[in-house]
């Protein structure tokens, strides 16, 4: 079996690559690696120094293309819809788009303005053919194409376009948790798209128009490392950061909508050297590409009596002390490696809100309004996949500086099994669990797609109908 996988951002190399979830495709079938040749807008890794296991081409983007593609995203998002969800991506498109691109795309979905866009989007499209995918599908001609994705994707729509065209089977693989809701900029259908749980399913059904047999739960591919032991035990953590193993250890994982996160741990910081939040530490752990959050340079240089830094993130710090505007990829054992050791997570917004309920602790959602909040934390909360999480019962929400020190003393030291196991199933609407990896399952499924199929080209067309346990 011979297999392209598309890859076009530094964060997909990070949780399928560095993740090792692609590492038994490598031993089982031929792989090629394609890698956009964008200037590196995307991809600022060197592909050769990625454990690839397998040849690898960058493959020139055209410009013109994309964008078309995306006001074709843009129209469909900015149609009035029903619901609070669909006010926030309307609000979050104007903010980036500006009034003038807003109102000419608004006019582009009216009944009048449609025929006269679509003969525009139609005309770019020809005068841009997909000439190089189109070579390098018909000089490789793989039996499968599989495109890990955020969904808002350089690749997805002419991916489309083309393996439809060949009748070439396409599996896409969400990346993170809003994709299919927020980032789902693919215009046209691949076979199979790979969402992480029920909710997903969901959402992609509902935000794509993707059918039943389209969709399939598969679990992240990222989270298989949380089956495995930790490095190291919770007095091991304590003692390397000078930490009173016997306190309440609560990691603060900052976000990437701009709250004021250092503010946030001074005030935590003052009540508990003060007496008022007692038998408590704190770790922090600044959100990979968050900055730190508002006015973040200052970490470089900030020091805590109660808080201590996650030192695995100690150069990305230094480097936003200096002004750089980072993306860090840290390594997802170093994430299980805390989230066990600490017994509760504090965020504002943030993935591993989810992935503490995953290693069965307590999360807690900070939501600051005033000189804490933040205007992208306010516009980001109604979306989808957050605000259903938000509805857990499970969940602990806190609005104020003062419901934040109640809800940190509410917090107990080492729950119960019983406690842990109610907070993982309730995980399991976002993510679902299985009992094998999905490295391994990957590997399954494609030579079950390209066996039903036929084999590469000339295969039968129609619906891949798959069974989600394969």
């Amino acid at each position: 079996m011979k297999v392209l996988v598309f890859i076009e951002h530094d964060i997909i190399c990070r949780h399928f690559i560095s993740s090792g979830a692609l590492s038994e495709l490598s031993k089982a079938a031929t792989l090629k690696f394609i890698f956009p040749d964008d200037g590196n807008k995307r991809m600022k890794l060197d592909p050769a120094k990625l454990p690839l296991d397998a040849p690898f081409e960058r493959l020139p983007i055209d410009r013109v293309r994309q964008q078309t593609w995306r006001w074709l995203l843009f129209v469909d998002q900015l149609r009035w819809r029903a619901g609070e969800h669909e006010a926030a991506i309307r609000r979050m498109r104007r903010l980036t788009l500006g009034w003038k691109a807003t109102a000419l795309l608004r006019a582009a979905g009216l009944p009048i303005g449609r025929t006269i866009f679509k003969k525009v989007v139609d005309r770019r499209l020809g005068q841009h053919p997909i000439s190089a995918l189109s070579d390098l599908l018909d000089r490789e001609r793989p039996d499968v194409v599989l495109h890990p994705t955020v969904l808002d994707s350089v690749f997805l729509n002419d991916l489309v376009v083309e393996c439809r065209e060949r009748k070439l089977p396409l599996v896409a693989a969400m990346n993170s948790w809003d994709n299919p809701s927020t980032k789902r900029s693919v215009v046209g259908k691949p076979d199979l798209l790979l969402v992480w749980g029920p909710q997903t399913k969901a959402h992609a059904q509902r935000f794509i128009g993707l059918a039943d047999h389209e969709v399939m739960e598969f679990g992240a591919a990222q989270f298989d490392v949380f089956q495995t032991a930790p490095r190291f035990d919770r007095s091991e953590f304590c003692r390397s950061l000078g930490i009173d193993a016997a306190k309440r250890l609560i990691l603060f994982a900052g976000s990437n909508a701009q709250t004021d996160e250092i503010g946030t741990l001074d005030r935590l910081d003052a009540e508990i050297s003060s007496g008022t939040l007692p038998d408590v530490s704190i770790v922090y752990r600044p959100h990979p590409w968050g900055g730190g959050g508002r006015g973040g340079a200052r970490l470089a240089s900030k020091q805590w009596s109660n808080i201590r830094i996650d030192p695995t993130m100690n150069e990305f710090i230094q480097g936003v002390g200096r002004g750089e505007n980072l993306i860090s990829l840290p390594d997802y054992r170093d994430t299980h490696d805390l989230l066990c050791a600490v017994d509760a997570v504090v965020s504002p917004l943030s993935t591993i809100l989810l992935e503490a309920l995953l290693h069965g602790k307590q999360a807690i959602v900070f939501i600051p309004g005033g000189d804490l909040g933040s205007e992208l934390l306010t516009g980001n909360l109604p979306f989808l996949h957050f605000s259903e999480f938000l509805h857990l019962p499970e969940i602990a929400t806190a609005r104020t500086s003062s419901e934040l020190s109640a809800r940190i003393s509410d917090v107990r030291h080492e729950l119960e099994t019983s406690q842990q196991d109610k907070l993982r199933n309730a995980a399991e609407w976002f993510v679902r669990p299985f009992d094998r990896p999905w490295r391994e399952r990957i590997v399954e499924l494609l030579f079950d797609i390209v066996r039903r199929k036929g084999g590469a080209h000339g295969r039968a067309s129609g619906a891949l109908a798959l069974d989600a346990d394969s």
